[in-house]
This record gives C-alpha cells, sequence and structure tokens, in this order.
C-alpha cells in the first residue's frame, strides 16, 4: 500500500510539472509582444517628431510599459528559478523512487524465496493433512456404519414397541368386548328375571287369591303367622338379593375403573413414545453437529486459502487449525461415546419401563381374573337362589295340588298318624337350610383353597420369569463379551492394516526423497548457470559504465558542455547514487550465493538424515524377518515334538484297544448265556401277551362302544343344555322387563297419589273400612305355604340327584347329575341318608347292568363304523340308521335302569282339572279381587285406570295454564291502558303548571284586565278540578294494580308448585335415559381413544419417515462435502503447479529490472472464483498502479 501511495504522489507531482511548464509558454509570448511594442514605439518616434505632446504621452507610456516588462521579466524568472528546483527535486525524487523500486524488486525476489519454502512446507502439511483427512474420513465411515446400526437397533425397538402397542390395544379390545358381552348378558338376565318376576308376581297373585278362599274355609291362625314369618324371611331374601345385585353394580363400577387405568397406562405409553421421538430428534442433532464439524473443516480448508494470502502468518495458524481439528475430534469422540452410552441408557430405561407395564398389566390381569371370579361366584350364586326360589314355587304348587286332590288320602292318613305339626314343617326347612349353608361353607373354603393355590402358582411364574431374566441377562452379557472380542479383532486387524499402509507410505516418501533430490541437483546446476551469466552480464554492466565515466572525464577536461537530453537509465542517476546501486546490488547477489549455499547444505543434510532413516528401516525390516524366522524354526521343533508326543499317544491308545477287545470277548460270551435266560422268559412273556392282547381286544370293544355311547349321550345333552341356557336367558329378559314394568306402574302410581291430592282422604275413609278383609288373604298365604313345605319334603325323600354342574362363563341353567338304582329316602337321619348316597354313587359308577346294557345297546352302530366307507353315500345312510336304533335302544335300558324308583301316583295329577285346588284358588282369588274392585278396596288400581287418570289430571294442568295465560294477558293489556290514562294525566298537569306560571307573569306585568283575571281564575279552578280527578283516577288504578299484582303472584305460585311436580317427574322419567346417554358416551370416549391410538401410529410413522429421508438427505450431503473436497484437492494442485510456473519465470527477470506481470487467468479456477485475492487484483486502483508504473519504466 505505501508503494501504490508513492505512485499516486508521483502522477501529481507529473501533472503539477505539466501545468507549470504551460505558465512559463504563456510568459515567452507575453515578452515577444512587448518586443513587438517597442518597434513600434520606435516608429512612431521617426515619423512624428513634431508632435511633442504626443510624444511625451508616449514615452511616459513606454517608461511604465518598460516598467511593467522588467517586473514580468523578474517575475518570470523567478518562477522559472522555481520550476527548474522542483524539476530537481522530482528527479531526485524519481531517482530515490527507481532505487526503491529496486529494493522492492529485491524483497519481492526474497520474498518469492521464501514463499516457495513455505509452499514446499504448505504442500507437505497439505499432504498430512489429506492423511489426516483420509483418516477423518475412515472415521466417519465408522460413524456411519455405527449410526446404521444404532438405526437399526432403533428400528427393531421400535417395531418391538409398535408389537407391544399392538398387543396392549388387541387386550384392551378383548377387555372391552369382554366387558360388553358381560354387560349384555347382565341386562339380558335382569330382562329375563324381570319377566320372571312378573309371571311370579302374577302367579303370587294367584295363589293370594287362593290362599284367601282357603284362609275363609279354614281358620289356621298359629299355622298362618309361621307362614307369614316365612313370607318375611322371603322378603330379606328378596333384599339380601337387591343387595347383592347392587354389590355386583359396585363391581362392574371398579371394572370401568379398571379400564380407565388402562387408559392411563396407555397414555402412559404414548407419553413413552413421545421419548422416543426426542431421541430421534437428539440423533438428528447429532447428526447436525457432524455437519457442522464438516462445515468446520471446510471453513479450515479456506482459512488454507487465505494463508497463500499471508504468507508470513499461514503456517502458525494452520497448526492452530490443526490443533483445533485434533481437539474437535476427541470432542467428537467423547462426544459419540457419550451419545452411546446416553442410548444405551436410554434403552435400559425403554427395557424397566416396558418390564414394568408388563407388570402392570400382569397385575391388571390378576385383578381382572380375582374379579371375574368374583363375579361368576356372584353369578352361580345369583344362579342358585333363583334355582331355590323357582323350586319352592314348583313345591309349592305341588303342596297345593295334593292338598286338592288328596282330600280322602290325608284323611285316612291322619286316622293313623297324628296331624304333621308346623314344627315339624319348620324343621324340615331349617334342615334343608343348614345344609345349603354348610355347602356354601365348604364351597367358600374350597374357593379359598383355590385362591392360595393360584396365589402360589403366580409366585412360582414370576419367580420363574426372573429365572428367565437373569438367563437372559446372562446371555446378554456373553453377547456383550463376544462383541467386545470380535471389535478387539477388529482394531488388531486395523492396526496391522495401518502400519502396512504406513510401510508403503514411508517407501513412497523414500522414492519423492530421491526425486527432490535430483530436482534440486538439476536446479542447483540450473543456478550455477544463472550465476556464470549473471557475472557476465555484471562485467559487461561495469565496462559500460567505465566507457561512459571516461566519456564524461574527457568531456570535462575538454569543456565541451552537451546539451542533449539523456538517454537510458545511467543519464538519471548521480554518481554517489550510482554507486551506492551498485553495492547494494553486489551484496544482493552475495546474499543470494551464500543462501543458496546455505540451502544446497540444508538438502544435504535432509538428504543425509533421510538416508539415514532410510538405513534404519531397512534394518529393522531384516531385523523382523529375522525374528519372523527364528519364531517359524521355533514353530517347526515345537510341531515336531508335538508330532512325536502324538506317535506316542497314538501307540498307547492301540494297546488299550487291545486290551479291551479281550475284555469284548468275554463279556460276549457271557452274553451268550445271558440271552440263553431271556428266551426263556420271552416264551413266558408271550404267553401273557396273549392274554394281554386278548384282553386289550375286549378293552378297545368296550372303548369303543363306549366311545359310541358317550357320543350319542352328548350330541342329545348339549342341544338340551343350549336350550335350557337360552331359556334361561329370556327368563333373565323376561325378569328385567317386569321389573321395569313394575317401576314404571309406582312411578306412574306415585304421579297419580301426587296429583289427587283430594281423592286420598276418600280414599283413606275407605281403607279404614276394608282391614277386616285382608284376613282371607293372610289365610291363602298360609295355606299355599303349607302346601309348599310338604312339597319340598316328599321331593327331598323321592330325589336321586348327586349334584348339580354349572358353566361360568356361559351362565346358563345348571345340569342336574342323578344317581341310577336309587332307592328312596324314608324318615332317616342326615349321617345316613349321606352314606346311602355314597354307597349309592359308587355302585352306579362299577355298576356292570349299565356296561352291558350300552355294550349291547351299540353292537349294531360298532358293526356299521368297523364296515363302512367313508367316501360312499349308502354306508353313510346306513351309519345315521344304526345311530339311531342303537340310541333308541339305549334310551329304553337307561329309562328300565332309571326309573327303579316308583314316584307317588298324587304327583302326576295334572294341573288342568277342574277340581284341583290351584283352580279352586284361583277362583277364590278372582272372586275377592271382583268384590274389592265394586266396593272400591283395591290395594292397587289397575295401570290403565291410573294412566287415564294421570291423563286427566295433566289435561286439567293444561287447561288451568291456558286459562291463567289468557288471565297474565288481559291483565297485561288493563295494565298497558293504565299507563296511557297515567300519562295523559301527566300531560294535563304539566298544562296547568304552565297556566299558573302565566299568571304570575301577568300578575308581575300590572296590565292585566279584570276579564282576563277572572278567565285565568276560572281556568285555574278547572286546572285544579283536573289535577283532583286525576289523583283519584291515579290511586284507583294503584289499587287495581295491587290486586292484579297479588293474583299474579298466586297463579305463579301455583304454576310453580305444579312445575316441580312435573319437573320431578320428567327428572324421574329422564333418569334412565341420561344413564343411557352416559354409557354411550362412554362407548364414544373409547372410540375417541382408539382413533386418537390410530393418529399416533401415523404420527409415529411420519416421524419415522422423516428421520429416514433426514438421514438420506445427510447422506447426500457428505457426498457432495466429499466430491466438494476433491475439486479444491485439484485447484490446490493447478495453483500448485502454476505457482511453481511463475516462480521459475520470475528468477530469469529478477536483475533486468523488469516487472512482473499479473497473469489473473491463474485464479479463475472453479475453487478461488470470487475469492478475495482475484477481488484485490480485479481493483481498479491496482491496475492503475501497474499502469503507471509500466509507464514510468518504459519512458
Amino acid at each position: 500500500m505505501f508503494s501504490f501511495f508513492l505512485f499516486v504522489d508521483l502522477k501529481i507531482c507529473i501533472m503539477d510539472i505539466k501545468s507549470s511548464s504551460s505558465t512559463v509558454s504563456h510568459a515567452i509570448q507575453e515578452a515577444n509582444c512587448l518586443d513587438s511594442a517597442k518597434n513600434e514605439s520606435q516608429l512612431l518616434k521617426n515619423s512624428d517628431e513634431s508632435e511633442l505632446d504626443t510624444d511625451e504621452d508616449l514615452a511616459w507610456q513606454l517608461y511604465e510599459a518598460e516598467k511593467e516588462k522588467l517586473d514580468i521579466a523578474i517575475k518570470h524568472h523567478q518562477e522559472l528559478s522555481n520550476h527548474e528546483i522542483q524539476i530537481v527535486k522530482l528527479r531526485c525524487e524519481v531517482e530515490k523512487g527507481e532505487a526503491v523500486r529496486q529494493s522492492l524488486e529485491y524483497e519481492l525476489a526474497v520474498a518469492r524465496k521464501d514463499a516457495n519454502l513455505r509452499m514446499h512446507d504448505a504442500e507437505e502439511e497439505l499432504s498430512a493433512v489429506k492423511t489426516r483427512l483420509v483418516e477423518l474420513q475412515v472415521l466417519n465411515e465408522k460413524l456411519q456404519q455405527k449410526v446404521v446400526e444404532t438405526e437399526k437397533a432403533f428400528h427393531i425397538a421400535q417395531q418391538k414397541w409398535k408389537e407391544q402397542q399392538q398387543r396392549l390395544a388387541n387386550e384392551k379390545d378383548d377387555i372391552l368386548r369382554k366387558c360388553k358381552d358381560e354387560y349384555e348378558l347382565l341386562l339380558k338376565e335382569r330382562t329375563k328375571l324381570e319377566s320372571v318376576l312378573q309371571e311370579q308376581s302374577s302367579a303370587l297373585q294367584n295363589i293370594r287369591e287362593k290362599v284367601k278362599d282357603v284362609v275363609l274355609e279354614h281358620d289356621w291362625s298359629e299355622l298362618l303367622r309361621h307362614q307369614v314369618n316365612e313370607l318375611e324371611r322371603s322378603a330379606e331374601r328378596e333384599e339380601r338379593l337387591k343387595k347383592e345385585l347392587e354389590a355386583a353394580t359396585v363391581r362392574i363400577k371398579k371394572l370401568e375403573e379398571n379400564t380407565e387405568a388402562e387408559r392411563a397406562a396407555h397414555l402412559e405409553s404414548k407419553f413413552n413414545s413421545e421419548i422416543i421421538q426426542l431421541r430421534i430428534r437428539d440423533l438428528e442433532g447429532a447428526l447436525q453437529v457432524e455437519k457442522v464439524s464438516q462445515a468446520e473443516t471446510l471453513s479450515d480448508l479456506e482459512m488454507i486459502r487465505k494463508q497463500f494470502k499471508e504468507v508470513e502468518n499461514a503456517y502458525e495458524k494452520e497448526k492452530e487449525n490443526a490443533q483445533e481439528n485434533l481437539e474437535k475430534l476427541n470432542i467428537l469422540k467423547r462426544e459419540y461415546f457419550s451419545t452411546n452410552k446416553q442410548m444405551n441408557e436410554k434403552i435400559e430405561e425403554k427395557k424397566k419401563v416396558i418390564k414394568d407395564l408388563s407388570e402392570r398389566l400382569q397385575d391388571n390381569e390378576k385383578t381382572r381374573r380375582e374379579l371375574q371370579e368374583e363375579l361368576a361366584m356372584a353369578k352361580k350364586h345369583q344362579v342358585f337362589l333363583t334355582e331355590t326360589y323357582e323350586n319352592n314355587m314348583r313345591e309349592l304348587e305341588l303342596l297345593l295340588d295334593s292338598f286338592a286332590m288328596s282330600g280322602q288320602r290325608t284323611a285316612g292318613t291322619c286316622k293313623d298318624k297324628d296331624k304333621p305339626s308346623s314344627f315339624s314343617v319348620l324343621e324340615t326347612l331349617s334342615c334343608t337350610l343348614t345344609a345349603y349353608q354348610n355347602k356354601l361353607e365348604d364351597t367358600s373354603n374350597e374357593l379359598g383353597k383355590m385362591k392360595a393355590l393360584c396365589e402360589k402358582m403366580t409366585k412360582e411364574l414370576e419367580i420363574s420369569k426372573e429365572k428367565m431374566y437373569a438367563l437372559s441377562q446372562d446371555l446378554k452379557e456373553a453377547q456383550d463379551n463376544l462383541a467386545g472380542a470380535n471389535k478387539e479383532l477388529s482394531h488388531l486387524h486395523t492396526k496391522c492394516a495401518d502400519k502396512e499402509i504406513l510401510i508403503g507410505a514411508l517407501k513412497m516418501e523414500l522414492q519423492n526423497v530421491q526425486q527432490c533430490w535430483e530436482e534440486e541437483k538439476v536446479c542447483a546446476t540450473e543456478s550455477e548457470n544463472e550465476i556464470q551469466k549473471l557475472t557476465r552480464a555484471y562485467q559487461k554492466d561495469m565496462e559500460e559504465k567505465l566507457t561512459f565515466l571516461h566519456g564524461l572525464y574527457q568531456r570535462l577536461v575538454a569543456g565541451c558542455v552537451l546539451i542533449k537530453q539523456p538517454e537510458g537509465i545511467l543519464d538519471r542517476f548521480s554518481w554517489s547514487e550510482l554507486c551506492a546501486v551498485l553495492q547494494e546490488n553486489v551484496d544482493a547477489l552475495i546474499l543470494d550465493l551464500n543462501r543458496a549455499n546455505e540451502k544446497i547444505s540444508h538438502l544435504e543434510y535432509v538428504y543425509k538424515n533421510k538416508y539415514d532413516t532410510m538405513k534404519e528401516l531397512q534394518q529393522s525390516q531384516e531385523e523382523a524377518f529375522s525374528k519372523m524366522a527364528k519364531q517359524m524354526k521355533a514353530q517347526e521343533s515345537s510341531w515336531q515334538k508335538q508330532k512325536k508326543y502324538l506317535e506316542q499317544q497314538y501307540s498307547g491308545l492301540l494297546g488299550e484297544v487291545h486290551a479291551r477287545a479281550q475284555e469284548y470277548q468275554e463279556t460276549a460270551a457271557k452274553n451268550k448265556e445271558t440271552i440263553y435266560v431271556l428266551e426263556k422268559r420271552q416264551e413266558k412273556l408271550a404267553l401273557e401277551n396273549i392274554y394281554v392282547k386278548n384282553t386289550l381286544t375286549q378293552i378297545q370293544k368296550e372303548h369303543s362302544s363306549l366311545l359310541a355311547a358317550c357320543a350319542l349321550l352328548a350330541g342329545a345333552l348339549y342341544p338340551l343344555y343350549g336350550r335350557s341356557c337360552a331359556l334361561s336367558t329370556q327368563r333373565h329378559l323376561l325378569q328385567d322387563q317386569v321389573n321395569i314394568y313394575e317401576l314404571v306402574n309406582q312411578e306412574i302410581r306415585t304421579l297419580v297419589h301426587a296429583l289427587s291430592g283430594v281423592e286420598e282422604k276418600k280414599q283413606e275413609a275407605k281403607m279404614k273400612k276394608r282391614k277386616f278383609k285382608g284376613l282371607i288373604h293372610v289365610f291363602r298365604r298360609g295355606v299355599i305355604a303349607v302346601l309348599a313345605a310338604n312339597r319340598l319334603r316328599v321331593l327331598a325323600q323321592s330325589s336321586s340327584s348327586l349334584f348339580s354342574w354349572v358353566n361360568g362363563f356361559k351362565e346358563g341353567i345348571g345340569i342336574l347329575v342323578c344317581v341310577g338304582d336309587s332307592k328312596g329316602k324314608h324318615n332317616l337321619s342326615r349321617h345316613k341318608e349321606e352314606q346311602i348316597d355314597c354307597v349309592e354313587a359308587l355302585s352306579w359308577f362299577t355298576s356292570s347292568k349299565l356296561l352291558a346294557a350300552i355294550i349291547s345297546s351299540v353292537t349294531e352302530l360298532q358293526d356299521v363304523v368297523n364296515k363302512t366307507d367313508p367316501n360312499s353315500w349308502l354306508s353313510g345312510q346306513l351309519l345315521v340308521s344304526a345311530a339311531r336304533n342303537s340310541f333308541s335302544k339305549l334310551m329304553d335300558k337307561l329309562n328300565v335302569i332309571m326309573e327303579t324308583v316308583p314316584l307317588d301316583s298324587s304327583w302326576s295329577i295334572s294341573y288342568t282339572e277342574e277340581d284341583s285346588l290351584v283352580r279352586r284358588l284361583a277362583r277364590g282369588l278372582h272372586k275377592i279381587n271382583a268384590q274389592a274392585l265394586e266396593a272400591g278396596f283395591c290395594d292397587r288400581v289397575p295401570v290403565m285406570k291410573s294412566i287415564a287418570s294421570l291423563q286427566k289430571q295433566v289435561f286439567e294442568f293444561i287447561q288451568r295454564l291456558h286459562t291463567a295465560e289468557v288471565e297474565r294477558r288481559s291483565l297485561r293489556l288493563e295494565l298497558a291502558e293504565f299507563k296511557g290514562n297515567f300519562i295523559e294525566m301527566k300531560i294535563e298537569a304539566d298544562k296547568a303548571q304552565s297556566l299558573q306560571k302565566q299568571l304570575n307573569m301577568f300578575k308581575q306585568s300590572k296590565l292585566i284586565t279584570h276579564e282576563r283575571f277572572e278567565s285565568a281564575c276560572e281556568e285555574l279552578n278547572n286546572a285544579l278540578h283536573r289535577e283532583h280527578q286525576a289523583q283519584v283516577l291515579l290511586n284507583e288504578q294503584a289499587q287495581q294494580l295491587q290486586e292484579l299484582n297479588n293474583k299474579l303472584e298466586l297463579h305463579s305460585s301455583e304454576e310453580a308448585d305444579k312445575n316441580q311436580v312435573l319437573s320431578e317427574t320428567v327428572k324421574r322419567l329422564f333418569e334412565a335415559k341420561m344413564e343411557l346417554r352416559r354409557k354411550d358416551q362412554s362407548l364414544r370416549q373409547l372410540n375417541r381413544l382408539l382413533t386418537q391410538l390410530e393418529q399416533d401410529k401415523r404420527r409415529l410413522k411420519e416421524s419415522i419417515h422423516d428421520a429416514e429421508s433426514a438421514l438420506c438427505m445427510a447422506a447426500k450431503h457428505k457426498e457432495l462435502i466429499v466430491s466438494q473436497m476433491k475439486s479444491v484437492e485439484a485447484t490446490l494442485n493447478k495453483v500448485r503447479d502454476q505457482t511453481l510456473l511463475s516462480q521459475t519465470a520470475a528468477t530469469r527477470n529478477d536483475f533486468t529490472l523488469q516487472l512482473p506481470k499479473l497473469h489473473l487467468g491463474t485464479f479463475a479456477v472453479e475453487g478461488l472464483k470470487g475469492g478475495p485475492e482475484v477481488v484485490a487484483f480485479q481493483r481498479p486502483e491496482w491496475c492503475l498502479f501497474w499502469n503507471l508504473t509500466a509507464q514510468l519504466i518504459t519512458g
């Protein structure tokens, strides 16, 4: 920059010199004009001597002109002297500038040499950087492989997580389906129970009517009391059943809460998925960090480019950049290891979370199973209670039938035996109840035992799971150890490969060093030739300078001054300056020679060092080869020793084989003896085998016949069981409908009771009169209870049942399993009855009659089965007909076996006879109800009548509301009229006030006449009268308004009461609807949750797709970066070649005082386009500087 400003100052000085030369030419022109004026004045003097006046004036003017001329000449000489001084100074400055230029050229040459040295160092550093880049690329590839492995592991984990989510969703769907199915089954059972209750209520009404008829005929007060107590107990049982139903509803709510807990667990799984997404983002951040590191390496390369411009600080900056790269590599390694650790920790955390979730699922499943077991137990208990209730009802009907049809029989029995008291009936009932209680306790104990066993099994399962987990951890550790060993092997292989690469690189460096040595020799020879050329040129310059000095000396001696413009470079210098320039050039040449000698000595020293290193490497290789040979020899010796050892072992083994062969021969002789003994045993066993085969054929025949019989019986039993289950579900549905119907009737009756307040008093008066009529109903209930107790007793004596089976999953009616060949139980103790039951069961399970009956009835079917072809059509028909015949035979024989206990003839009486007790009770109940309806003493009004009364009352309410609205509208119209009148009265009052004001004004103005005063007084009186009338009207209207308001308040209170009653009824009616809506809302929420799960799955898939696309983009970016690095290397090689060429061109023209030409084409490489160097060289100031220097040098 200093040189640039210096040349700018030179340009300004040259311009000043040009301007001063123009002023000098102008002064010369003025002097010529003065001479011409002098000549004219002389001519005037010669021509006009006569005219003196004019002469004096002209003389005076001439005098003044001469004075001016002298002044101008003085100024001109002063300016000339000043300009000559400036020219001399400028020449000195130009000579100084040329000296500075020469010094700058010398410095440029030195700088070029230093630049060449630094370029060589930079190339070496570039090679080192390339090697580092290769290492970084290898590391990058390893990191990419690790990233791919981590991605694979992540995909595997993600797939596992998806599978777990699918499993959870499937399990959740199964649980929801089961809950829905159970809920539907409960609804069905409820409807069936309602239907059954309706039927039972109708049956109870009939029974009550019959009991009332019987009570009218017989006055059994004591029995009726006992039966009333029993009915109260039945009512208590019904209350207990209701409580158990409420407990079941509570359990259902608990199940819903468990489902909500499962929803919370699902939300936790969502949270875990979000954590996985955050981890994916962390991986993307790590990839971005790698991208940043690659961008930093690119920035380092750009710094290297900039270091070509600033050559002195390049080496230190490159060192700093290398250190920074190493630190970054270390940081990246640390970050990589830390990220690996974090990923492993996160994976372990995921595994822990998954384990926790699995444990929670197991706990939820346990609770669900327990709840299902409890529900099953409750259902079983409920079924048991319903069965007992139905049996009681049946037994009551049988008692009624027996009482009606066996009057004579009972009379005969009463003559022989005493009458059965109510205490005996109660004892029998208490015995049955105690038996049921014992059974329930046994079942509860068995349930406790089963629960304890379940808990033990769960504990054993947990222990086995822990063992499996420990084994899986051991396997994982073994796999990790294997992976570590494989990594160490791969690391050793890489080390060997790196050492081989280093050996090859050292060989290549030796070759490069030899080539450099030869090139330096060539350069040394070229430098010697250049030195010789320079010495010749220097001698020629000295001769020319001596001749020039000699010519100058001769001219000075001769005194001849030649005014010629100097030509060439030497005319511009003084002697001292020329000598100084020559001394500087000589010193520069000496310095160049010394530096060249130092370089040669340095290169020789480097060559010797490298030669020594090569020798050392060769020696180390030879030593390594010798060590390898020694090792091979040692291995050969060890192999020979092993060979000898193996031969010895082989000989010993042969001796052992011979000894064993002798032992085997001895054992063979012994074995022959044992074989003889075994043959005898074989004959015995053959005989036994024949006997066993015969027995096997018989057993197979029995097995096939039993299997066929079981198949037939199963085919007949399962449809019957299915029908019974369907009938039980229908019964539950009907029971639910009956319950709903009764609830609706109760609500309707309560509404009617609430709305009909006037009729209640009349009914209360009638109820007092009808109290005596209830004794008939009490008597009828007692009779029905006695009949039921007798039937229960007779059924218990004639029962042959062993146990009853109930399926907990299908929730149907149980199957009663009976025993054949049973004998009746007549007045035996409980212990004896149990013993008899046990003996009968054993005899039935091991009865030969039953087996013979089954085998004989199924022989035809067995024959057909053995002969049939599965493909023929006739064989199928034969098989069906044989099965039908065998089944009919089997059923006939089973009827013969099972019907050994004859039932009493009284139990086979049909219910449809006209003289039966059931029909009699029904007729009596019908008569009593008809009489009660006629007299108005009925407890329960029919539903249709209550609905009709409710419709009438609602219609009356609507009419009252309509009339109230009509009255309200009329009152509003009256109010509007009163308001209009009130407004008119106000207007008249305002007019009166205005007239009074006018009167006052007239009084003040004293111009009022008497007539006007009287008219004004009359008007005032009229106004006062009007005001009084208006006030009266206003008071009347206010009173009317108050009355109307009171009426409105009364109507509004009545309407409010009616609205409250209606709102209560509406609330009761809509509560069921609200429950249904809530259930619908819960179903909708479940659907929403399912949709949210599907959306989360879609989002996870999209995030995975985005991550894959980001990884692909990162791989593309890496490929682009590699291609850019290759292009940068190519451009650097080109620049290096071009700089070497420019260096060789510059060394030839160092001392010819010519400026180097700047070739901007060298910077048109793709790598340096738009760089700071090109911008600096393409500036207009820089171009002007080069143009000015070229003009000044050329002349």
